[in-house]
């Protein structure tokens, strides 16, 4: 088997993918899977800004484990990447010096193992939600699969899955509209499998729930005028302090002029749903005006059309509440708002091995996804049941690292794959035996009417 190593360097964390798949397959459709993941200790690599050596440092670890997983005689034959995500793009929003140091020392590190490093790199919003698409599409032999005539062929009669991913400085929406995309900058064109496909996709950046978050508390301190702010998506019980500089450390949020960095501001928890639906309806402008369809902030968006995947952050907060089981919508609003109306003491009775900050946050952030889904990405009743929440496809992680490998690999080629398949070993060896088989046979008939036709001949060969 051939392996392939991609970090996914996100806003929050980074992570080590491992995949492999049989060599002979790399240009030929074979089904990648996914041996391990590793998940970097500490933050984000976006995080390591005043310590560029730190963020390559973090790595080790991974790159470790991963050394002892591929073997050693094909390590350097191993493709390598590292593809940063909205925490990133942030960096080199405020500050782009740092951003390339991050860079340079994160790939100064992972040039030290022997690996084919192919680079480290800023994916834009639209990649990120373009390679989430074709890995859901992937994995379920949306774009290709093996047929019962042992030829690979396009699916017949079988619609793509459209994607919906939720980090934390940033959320994608890719899906086949089915009408022609209008917005050059939201249109997307791939050609897999001699198939094409026309595309939406759109990123926000800062409407990913870290920094949703961050632009919620920033909102309410505005609201509120004092150092005193009622957050009605923190339980009832709940108090913590923070300082002016802390909120407004990213280029999401903008502090008030008359704001002193070190000021500290307390923050009470009133655990109030219907406050907090309305808090976070706050953070979006819904209205399209006369530019026809959109989603949210007046980005054209076409109506959603087909079946969704949800992953990422979606996933791991829905799974949280136990909401991944295809509940109605009306289901899933009960189940927040009854999660959401809590009293901190009886959130850490019941989750009493959840840390503290994703307690904390819970309800905001299910608030959040769903006011992001029904009035951001315009789903309603019926189609929010099209909505599938998950984390692994065919034991693998969904998200946009298998799609980027893919991509770069030419494991997807534009045109059709031969249709000859190649025999397994097994075939090759009762071939080359019965081919052995026919010769033997063949040459005693030659032998016999060799001698029935010239007998005295034959008797002196």
């Amino acid at each position: 088997p051939q392996y392939g190593l991609v970090f996914d360097a996100g806003s929050t964390h980074t992570s080590l993918y491992i995949y492999r798949w049989h060599a002979d397959k790399e240009n030929g459709t074979g089904i990648v899977s996914q041996v391990d993941v590793c998940a970097v200790p500490g933050p984000g690599i976006s995080s390591y800004a005043d310590d560029p050596a730190g963020a390559g440092a973090s790595l080790k670890p991974c790159l470790d484990k991963a050394m002892k997983i591929v073997p050693a005689e094909q390590q350097r034959e191993t493709p390598t990447y590292l593809g940063a995500t909205a925490g990133m793009r942030l960096l080199r929003k405020q500050n782009s010096t740092k951003a390339e140091r991050v860079f340079a020392e994160v790939a100064k590190a992972i040039g030290e193992y022997p690996v084919e490093f192919r680079g480290a790199r800023l994916l834009t919003g639209t990649e990120e939600g373009s390679f989430g698409w074709i890995t859901i599409n992937y994995l379920l032999e949306k774009l290709i699969k093996f047929s019962f005539a042992d030829k690979w062929e396009h699916p017949q009669d079988t619609e793509v899955l459209g994607a919906l991913d939720l980090g934390g400085a940033s959320t994608q929406i890719t899906f086949e509209p089915g009408v022609p995309v209008e917005d050059r900058n939201t249109s997307v064109f791939f050609r897999l499998y001699g198939t094409n496909y026309s595309l939406y996709s759109h990123s926000y950046l800062c409407y990913g729930q870290s920094q949703a978050l961050k632009m919620l508390l920033a909102a309410l301190h505005q609201a509120s005028g004092t150092a005193e702010i009622s957050h009605p998506c923190y339980p009832r019980g709940y108090q913590e302090n923070v300082t002016v500089a802390e909120l407004y450390d990213s280029p999401c949020v903008r502090a008030p002029s008359t704001a002193s960095p070190a000021q500290v501001l307390t923050v009470t928890g009133t655990g109030d749903p219907a406050g907090c639906s309305t808090a976070v309806q706050k953070l979006f402008n819904f209205s399209c005006g006369a530019a026809g369809p959109c989603g949210f902030n007046g980005v054209y968006q076409p109506p959603v059309r087909g079946h969704f995947f949800a992953f990422s952050g979606f996933y791991h907060t829905f799974h949280f509440l136990n909401l991944t089981g295809g509940q109605s919508l009306s289901s899933v609003n009960a189940t927040i708002w009854q999660f959401c109306a809590r009293t901190w003491v009886k959130m850490q009775k019941l989750f009493p091995t959840v840390n503290r900050t994703p307690l904390r946050d819970a309800c905001a952030v299910s608030s959040y996804i769903l006011t992001l889904l029904l009035q951001g990405y315009k789903f309603n009743h019926k189609t929010w049941l099209n909505i599938h929440f998950t984390r692994q496809v065919a034991n693998t992680d969904v998200g946009w690292t298998l799609g980027y490998m893919l991509n770069l690999t030419n494991m997807i080629p534009s045109e059709p794959p031969p249709r000859a398949v190649m025999l397994q070993r097994s075939s090759w060896t009762a071939a080359t035996v019965l081919l052995a088989i026919m010769l033997i046979l063949t040459f005693c008939l030659l032998t016999v009417l060799c001698r029935q036709r010239h007998p005295s001949d034959y008797e002196r060969l």
